[in-house]
């Protein structure tokens, strides 16, 4: 009787399913490296949207298996070094609201597309206030809460953008349509 050989997939499946895997890290990445992108100079402003949270609040809801909060700490420590603030900060506050948005996935996971940028938006104050309160403690003074509630409103105005984008990739690439 012939013995079966136990099932081992191909080189090019086991390589898909790292390309799925590091996917969602890499497009943190991508929106990390396009938040210095001096997109104020283009459009007048000099508020720049906090891409990064628009990837971690996206990838969590969709496919958090895929975005682990690993990477998503990665995802902040990439955003510290390069910003040249506190390291850790928003590393901290995205881990933190990375967990936040994974608890709260039920409520918008099968919800219309209102229901998912409205929990942005919620997502977004959060994860401003949170790093407000942590500067304003690290600077011993309460920093003026202007400028981060100006910040995140540009960030939820542009959200449904980038969620489109991400969609189409997440279909397209991961989904295999």
């Amino acid at each position: 009787m012939a013995k079966l050989e136990p099932y081992s997939p191909t080189p090019a499946a086991r390589a898909g399913r790292v390309v799925m895997t590091v996917t969602p890290f890499v497009i943190g990445i991508v929106c990390v490296l396009l938040s210095f992108v001096p997109f104020g100079r283009i459009v007048g402003s000099p508020l720049t949207p906090a891409f990064p949270l628009m990837a971690i609040y996206y990838w969590a809801i969709v496919r958090p298996e895929m975005f682990p909060p690993l990477a998503v700490f990665g995802v902040g420590v990439a955003f510290d070094l390069l910003s040249g603030g506190e390291i850790g900060l928003w590393a901290f506050v995205y881990t933190v609201t990375y967990a936040l948005v994974v608890t709260q996935r039920p409520l918008v996971m099968n919800a219309p597309f209102s229901a998912f940028w409205v929990g942005f938006a919620f997502t977004a104050a959060f994860a401003g206030a949170l790093g407000w309160v942590i500067v304003s403690v690290i600077h011993g003074m309460l920093v003026p809460p202007g400028p981060v509630f100006w910040h995140m409103a540009v960030t939820v105005a542009v959200f449904p953008i980038f969620a489109m984008l991400f969609g189409r990739f997440e279909t397209r690439v991961l989904s295999g349509g």
